[in-house]
């Protein structure tokens, strides 16, 4: 997994991982909120899960931000090739550059489950 990590760019997977623990800041305060059970924490949990929404999906859009602009660097390396490259080579370049949007993928997935949660626990108490 470690190796996954650096391979996918520090710049990218590490931001992915700082969003992942925001998200999970937020949620473990909205899940004290619904243990808490108020009417006045409805309003707040409804915003914690805006805010949680919000993130996931600008998680998974930069992971894709960071497959793009691999993708970029690959064929602007493969430009200014005068030879042939091996398909191997290549191969293992375009999986490299996937790495940062199935790791945004799954904090996407991930958060719309603590989302989904929320809801569900929110809903059976009140």
């Amino acid at each position: 997994m470690v190796r996954y990590f650096f391979e996918g760019g520090i710049w990218f997977m590490g931001t992915l991982s700082v969003l992942f623990l925001v998200i999970l800041t937020l949620s473990v305060m909205a899940g004290r909120l619904v243990v808490q059970s108020s009417a006045n924490n409805a309003d707040k949990i409804k915003n914690l899960s805006g805010y949680i929404k919000s993130l996931a999906l600008f998680t998974l859009v930069f992971g894709i931000f960071g497959q793009i602009l691999g993708l970029v660097d690959i064929f602007d390396y493969l430009a200014k090739q005068n030879s042939e490259i091996a398909p191997a080579i290549l191969t293992r370049g375009i999986k490299i550059t996937c790495y940062s949007t199935i790791y945004g993928i799954i904090i996407y997935m991930f958060s719309i489950l603590i989302v989904l949660g929320l809801k569900y626990r929110a809903n059976s108490v009140r």
